[in-house]
């Protein structure tokens, strides 16, 4: 029976919306990855162009620098909506007609013009992510944080890899990639009309208002300073505990990331056996891993699943350790994609509900956009080391050491059981 407790959790009609949210959040950047490499490529555009182009990511580790305006600027008029659905709102009307606009440029003629809009859909739409986290918080209760952020993982991945790199190569295929980013575009804004619809504006606390034109300094600090200040006085002298586990937590992981394709076209895998095995067949065990996430987050709370997920990261490094022994093994793949990226789906939900729990109610948007900046920007750039110690220690210590990199995650994790109390974590 709380096996079964737990499943209904998912079943809550807040808990779901949640889902069609991500699935909104991943659209957009699914359309700057594979499908925009492949149609610049196939127009003949400098691979030392296309590399240059994956800085458009960086709107989405960045976004804290901006998250402070959707928790405490109002946007005249559509503010009557609510400020959290207005912002959404704004945010979803220019990410759509950037996805217009970049569909209508021929990138052969007018490149720099297309850079432009590209980036338009990657901050547009990094500013619908901060709306996004912030509703995602602030729509259920405490306790159901779990199931929504498994859900929110599951809607995710279907707008990243399902409608916008799985899709759009198929409409690109028939009709070229104007109507292929046209099609998605059109997905996007039905899809986002609809729920703006139905979604409800959340109940917060919210401080007065204070209008950025009559006391612009005041507005700053409450904007800008105050959120540092609150998770400073708040967690006190364990701020560094936790935000030594928001750093470590995914380290292991990512180090290992960028090598992974690497690494398989090395012992002789093909493009098929990639694309059907780890992107395919891997997206399904994260959902898997997400999913098993929320269950156990209602069932045994968050603290022993964030210790779960520390020991279970490096754990699920090793079976590469092995797949490089044992060489072009197809079964042994499947069996390494499985444990790994089941992995990651737990840590991917676990790691989010650990960073909504720590935020507060009144600055919901600004805190989590900082935090998550801490688990993505440190680790990103340690890992872009990575090829080099590979290179220089061959793909077996680089396992070896990428396991390794999760024992700081484990020890953290235990300090954290000790003083759950203190934190008010379950």
């Amino acid at each position: 029976m709380p096996w079964l407790s737990s499943f209904k959790g998912y079943l809550q009609p807040r808990v779901l919306l949640i889902a069609g949210l991500g699935v909104l959040s991943g659209l957009p950047l699914g359309l700057l990855i594979d499908p925009l490499r492949y149609w610049l490529s196939e127009i003949g555009i400098e691979k030392s162009t296309i590399g240059l182009l994956s800085l458009v990511m960086l709107s989405y580790s960045l976004k804290m620098f901006w998250a402070p305006l959707v928790d405490r600027l109002r946007i005249p008029f559509l503010s009557a909506i609510g400020q959290r659905k207005s912002w959404l709102l704004l945010a979803q009307i220019l990410t759509f007609l950037c996805i217009l606009l970049v569909g209508s440029i021929d990138p052969s003629k007018e490149l720099n013009l297309f850079i432009l809009f590209v980036l338009g859909i990657s901050f547009f739409s990094a500013t619908q992510d901060i709306c996004v986290d912030a509703m995602r918080i602030e729509l259920v209760e405490k306790k159901a944080i779990g199931e929504a952020s498994a859900l929110y993982i599951i809607g995710y991945r279907i707008g990243v890899i399902f409608l916008s790199q799985v899709i759009t190569f198929y409409i690109a295929d028939s009709y070229g990639w104007s109507a292929a980013y046209f099609s998605i575009g059109g997905i996007f804004i039905i899809t986002s009309l609809i729920l703006i619809l139905i979604v409800p504006e959340p109940e917060r606390d919210e401080k007065d208002y204070i209008s950025l034109l009559k006391n612009p300094n005041l507005w700053f600090k409450d904007s800008f300073i105050l959120p540092f200040a609150d998770l400073i006085s708040r967690y006190k002298t364990h701020l560094l505990l936790l935000l030594g586990i928001t750093f470590t937590y995914r380290l292991s992981d990512m180090f290992l990331g960028p090598m992974a394709m690497p690494f398989y076209q090395e012992i002789g895998f093909t493009k098929i056996q990639v694309a059907q095995i780890t992107n395919f067949y891997g997206m399904w065990m994260t959902i898997l891993g997400g999913l098993f996430a929320g269950l156990t987050l209602h069932r045994f709370g968050l603290v022993k699943n964030m210790i779960a997920g520390a020991i279970f990261v490096p754990l699920a490094n090793i079976p590469f350790i092995f797949l490089n022994l044992i060489g072009n093994d197809v079964n042994f793949l499947i069996f390494t994609i499985t444990v790994d990226n089941f992995s990651q789906g737990f840590i991917s939900v676990v790691g989010i509900t650990f960073l909504s729990n720590m935020v507060s109610a009144t600055y919901t948007a600004t805190q989590y956009a900082l935090l998550y900046g801490l688990v993505v920007i440190p680790p990103n750039i340690i890992s872009s080391g990575s090829g080099f110690v590979a290179e220089a220690y061959g793909f077996q210590n680089f396992f070896i050491l990428c396991a390794l990199l999760g024992i700081p995650a484990i020890v953290l994790t235990l300090m954290v059981w000790q003083k759950r109390e203190v934190f008010g974590f379950d």
